[in-house]
């Protein structure tokens, strides 16, 4: 059986402002399996839950901000759970936690976030931490987010590779994937020009190929497509790159 794939629906994030549930129809039609959320478009987790199951799409998880992890977990968890989706994704870190650019400050947040995986471990869900291009900084030759995972405890808070940013910093995203076998339920898939700009999935130089080839062996659940530049109206690049991926894990 083929991962399936998701929409993280931050791409189409101006759409979902005016039409949210017209953003998930939409979806829907196009294919995909499952969305990961980032906001609910003001409805209830009833609400919401009620009209993905009349779509037939999956609550994949959602990007939550840290400090609404920090300081709204139990509200958030709450939401989920009813919901039924079961990843809390923090896209990025607070400014301030690593404002002094160094190995300890990501070594201080990983310890922060496993805090807070381990009570979200508790109640059934999962945290987990996306990374952009600029995790890719080096401290004596270790990439910050080596430093963050090695710091996290694995079964706290797990790894939400962007196969994309990865590629956008120079790093092999399929060998990277690999490093954290077993840990990497979720991966975004998105893509790039080598050494230029970002481009609908499957138009860019990211191997596709060889991502959906390594994907099982890692144990990765779902290939999640992010756009968030575009070279055509956003539903369209949606669409593009969900053709692509799939043509890609066709063969």
């Amino acid at each position: 059986m083929s991962i399936p794939i998701g929409l993280q629906l931050y791409s189409l994030r101006e759409a979902a402002a005016e039409d949210f549930i017209g953003v998930l129809k939409t979806v829907a039609a196009m294919g995909y399996e499952g969305v990961e959320f980032a906001g609910y478009g003001g409805l209830e987790a009833s609400q919401l839950k009620a009209i993905l199951a009349d779509l037939g799409l999956t609550a994949v998880g959602s990007h939550i901000g840290f400090q609404q992890l920090d300081q709204e977990l139990s509200q958030v968890m709450e939401y989920n759970l009813e919901l039924g989706s079961p990843y809390l994704i923090c896209p990025a870190p607070p400014r301030e936690l690593i404002a002094e650019g160094i190995a300890d400050d990501w070594r201080a947040f990983a310890e922060r976030l496993s805090e807070i995986g381990t009570k979200v471990k508790e109640q059934g869900l999962q945290l987990g931490y996306h990374n952009h291009a600029w995790e890719f900084t080096t401290f004596d030759g270790e990439y910050a987010l080596d430093i963050f995972f090695a710091q996290a405890g694995r079964d706290s808070v797990i790894a939400e590779i962007d196969l994309g940013w990865t590629f956008h910093a120079g790093v092999d995203p399929i060998a990277y994937m690999q490093k954290h076998k077993g840990r990497c339920p979720l991966v975004h898939v998105k893509d790039f020009k080598r050494g230029g700009p970002q481009t609908e999935v499957g138009t860019g130089d990211i191997d596709l190929a060889g991502i959906v080839a390594a994907a099982p062996e890692v144990g990765v659940q779902w290939l999640i497509i992010e756009t968030e530049e575009y070279n055509m109206a956003p539903t369209d690049s949606v669409r593009v790159g969900l053709e692509n991926l799939r043509a890609a894990i066709q063969g």
